[in-house]
């Protein structure tokens, strides 16, 4: 290896960049010199070139004083000083909550949970944010009277209702809560509700927005409802958007205007910028870095573009912020102790409103996705863009913190979809190169997390799948922080499924996902079929996966005391009572497992090759407070989990399976 190489590795390192990765099968990956010079300019650092090279390892070993500090609410605070300075400490409203003078060292005071500006002046001056979190944020015990709770997940476009037009709404979602909720259930969990963009209109998946921060549209419900749709088994996304936008900008000339002004007096700048972006995507497109030069960034010309329809997009924000919040309230007024159970996704388009509002922190030529995996044998590309560590540091954080705040005010719980994203993130540079992993601020980040969950009280999951590194566990755990506990990929090196009682006991546990088979098609190897219809598995391949699968049906058989000849649906009672009597603090069953359906919602790695996001539930939810699977859930998880079944109406009796 040149001198040269030994240096661009060394500057890669310094800079936070992995040098190698072990993947699944533990073979080792070294990073290239054209990945570490891609992702070193994508963290702001040019590195083409020798000279280049050496003057950032120069630049990097010049070390001033801190600029950040994470100390815990009600601890002494002590900070390193730049030299004799008088100092004071603001809080986030600016107000000056304690000040000094200092010669060696600041010795703040005991602060409470929340963000601080240290301000040092005299012949060393000087700034440092200061986080003051709590020691873990808030867990099942004080947001409930049991330290053991049972809910449902589903998808949320899926369901069907006499009014939503063929695609889930609000409105439904606050019901569909409440009947979840009146048989015991907690929560009700579904895929993202982030904004996809008005002009995307080809973009279907939750987990590809164009802003995390703000709400998806297409599930406002309309006043008086929208005609059903013809009986699909899949969610006709064009025709809906057509119906249903044509109803809102009805709707809109009708709109409580003074109820909308008080709403607007509340909203923040971020939520005006996006209705901006939204009213310019309609002429010029949804890919803003097309726009004309001086409407790709935020700002008087922006504002002035999007004129008066911006207000239209804005109050569309309104109907879906107030229709959330109303379910939330449908949620736990039926008893739900948690309420909605809320997704953030990974990270939003490259072209949308995002990455527009917040193009400072954001790093430039690079996509995050992940390395093949059990998931994805061909690994990931999710072409969604990533926040770069050191900006987003220098800007405090602050589009994490207000997106947090956000979500976190609409929900008893948040999911952080991909949550090794908070140590490690894997970015796959535009130019071609390989990917390679990038150091994330895990401590920084999970300050955040716990000081907008403790303000909110909100529950946080994080969803831990995949090359989880030794220790990473342990830190989320301690910062109160679940992890994410999927039973079908708990097994032995041999195959085997291990028994559920070894699920970790701080996590949220389930079956499956809606990255998964549901437990219908994971018993009768739908998605190894898929696998080779898209063409990843050839018939020896397809063969051996069978093969592994029946092992897989063997030990659960094993384990959950599942006789041979046992239906499918005696199956999934008593893999849904192992999964219950688990020492998981929270357990969650499939919506699409509680009625049977076969068929996945997504297939990891593919777009148009599977009906991925599109699938609808069998079941309306004007039958479900009547089905027999639904209460037959309630007294299989409410007995496991403790206490009596919840589902004792005297007008929908109880039935117990034979």
């Amino acid at each position: 290896m040149s001198n040269t190489d030994d240096a661009l590795r060394a500057l890669a390192k310094a800079k936070g960049i992995y040098l190698d990765f072990y993947d699944l099968h533990g073979a080792r990956h070294d990073a290239s010199p054209d990945t570490l010079r891609a992702l070193l300019k994508a963290l702001g650092t040019d590195a083409d070139n020798p000279a280049l090279v050496s003057d950032a390892l120069a630049a990097q070993a010049e070390d001033g004083g801190p600029t950040e500090v994470i100390a815990f609410a009600g601890d002494p605070i002590t900070i390193p000083a730049p030299g004799p300075c008088d100092w004071s400490v603001l809080n986030e409203t600016g107000q000056v909550v304690a000040e000094g003078r200092a010669k060696g060292v600041i010795d703040l005071p005991r602060l409470g949970v929340g963000y601080y500006d240290l301000q040092m002046s005299g012949k060393h001056p000087g700034q440092c944010f200061v986080m003051v979190r709590p020691h873990r944020a808030p867990d099942l015990a004080s947001k409930s009277r049991s330290d053991r709770c049972w809910g449902t997940t589903g998808a949320l476009y899926g369901l069907r209702s006499e009014s939503n037009g063929g695609l889930g709404s609000y409105a439904d979602l606050g019901a569909v809560s409440a009947t979840f909720g009146r048989v015991g259930a907690h929560f009700l969990g579904v895929n993202p509700l982030h904004a996809l963009g008005w002009a995307m209109e080809e973009i279907i998946s939750p987990y590809s927005p164009s802003h995390r921060g703000m709400f998806n549209i297409d599930h406002i419900a309309i006043e008086g409802g929208l005609e059903p749709t013809p009986n699909s088994g899949l969610v006709d996304y064009a025709a809906f958007r057509h119906r249903h936008r044509a109803a809102l900008g009805a709707q809109f000339k009708t709109r409580d205007k003074p109820a909308f002004a008080a709403w607007c007096e509340t909203c923040s700048d971020e939520t005006r910028q996006f209705a901006e972006f939204e009213a310019i995507s309609e002429t010029h497109g949804h890919d803003f870095r097309t726009w004309p030069a001086a409407l790709q960034i935020p700002g008087a010309a922006a504002r002035k573009a999007a004129g008066k329809r911006a207000e239209f997009h804005l109050w569309l924000q309104y109907l879906a912020d107030t229709q959330i919040d109303a379910a939330q309230r449908d949620a736990c007024a039926a008893g739900m102790a948690l309420g909605l159970y809320l997704d953030l996704a990974v990270g939003p388009r490259p072209d949308g409103a995002e990455v527009w509002i917040n193009a400072d922190t954001i790093a430039k030529g690079v996509t995050i996705g992940a390395p093949p995996d059990h998931l994805s044998p061909e690994g990931q590309s999710w072409a969604l863009a990533a926040h770069a560590p050191g900006p987003l540091a220098r800007a405090r954080y602050a589009p994490l913190r207000s997106m947090l705040r956000r979500l976190m005010a609409k929900c008893g719980v948040l999911r952080i979809d991909h949550a090794l994203g908070l140590l490690r993130s894997y970015w796959l540079p535009d130019d071609g190169s390989p990917g390679g992993y990038i150091t994330q601020p895990l401590e920084s980040l999970l300050a955040v997390i716990t000081i907008e969950a403790h303000r909110a009280g909100c529950l946080v999951v994080g969803e831990d799948l995949g090359l989880v590194p030794d220790g990473f566990r342990n830190a989320m755990n301690d910062a109160g922080l679940y992890s994410y506990a999927v039973w079908q990929f708990e097994g032995t090196h041999l195959g085997d499924i291990l028994p559920a009682d070894t699920l970790p006991p701080y996590s949220l546990a389930c079956f499956g996902t809606h990255d998964t088979p549901t437990l219908n098609g994971f018993w009768h190897g739908t998605d190894i079929e898929w696998w080779q219809k898209v063409g990843w598995l050839n018939s020896g391949d397809r063969a051996a996966r069978h093969s592994h699968r029946a092992k897989q049906r063997a030990s659960l058989r094993d384990v959950c005391a599942i006789p041979s000849t046992a239906p499918i649906g005696e199956i999934a009672d008593m893999i849904h009572r192992g999964l219950a009597q688990s020492p998981a603090a929270l357990v969650s069953v499939q919506m699409d497992d509680v009625f049977g359906e076969l068929e996945a919602q997504n297939l990891p790695g593919t777009i148009n090759e599977h009906p991925n996001w599109r699938r609808r539930l069998s079941v309306p939810i004007e039958a479900m407070e009547q089905s027999t699977a639904l209460r037959h859930i309630s007294d299989v998880m409410s007995h496991a989990r403790g206490g009596p079944a919840q589902y004792d109406d005297t007008d929908h009796p109880k039935e117990v399976p034979a």
